[in-house]
């Protein structure tokens, strides 16, 4: 199964199904889109085959959420109920971390450095197009070089 390609970092921080759930999420609001450019950019973060930080630039991504964003955000006005959650939410992850070694550091530098080059090689050739790509987002499973960047 082809996973979003999320960080060895993250990955330590979060529960053995994060990846799962989020290529459901993200398959999801692919079909649930009309604009099948936007579409198949999720299916390939979806699969791996697109870096996961491009969404932060995607202009359907951006504006799916600013229309749901209050001006103002304020931790004071949640219900206690929410705030209670959003406590044990950090307090069970703060317990999962565990330092890195320094081989996993310096793994991490390099997965950063690689993520990043591929981050702005993805943006800049959308921002050519447009954004108006529609991409081939089939995998051949039988083909290596289909895993590849």
């Amino acid at each position: 199964m082809n996973l979003p390609d999320v960080s060895a970092a993250l990955l330590r921080t979060t529960d053995d199904d994060f990846a799962s759930n989020l290529k459901k999420r993200l398959l999801a609001l692919a079909d649930a889109t009309e604009d099948e450019a936007y579409a198949s950019r999720l299916r390939l973060i979806a699969n791996g085959k697109r870096p996961l930080r491009t969404l932060l630039h995607d202009p359907q991504w951006r504006e799916s959420f600013d229309s749901r964003i209050p001006e103002t955000v304020k931790l004071a006005a949640m219900e206690p109920e929410q705030r209670r959650a959003l406590d044990e939410a950090v307090e069970q992850a703060r317990r999962r971390t565990v330092m890195p070694t320094r081989e996993e550091v310096a793994s991490d530098v390099a997965d950063v450095m690689r993520r990043a080059t591929a981050t702005r090689d993805a943006i800049n050739d959308d921002e050519r197009s447009g954004w108006q790509v529609v991409r081939d987002t089939a995998i051949d499973t039988n083909n290596p070089a289909a895993f590849e960047r």
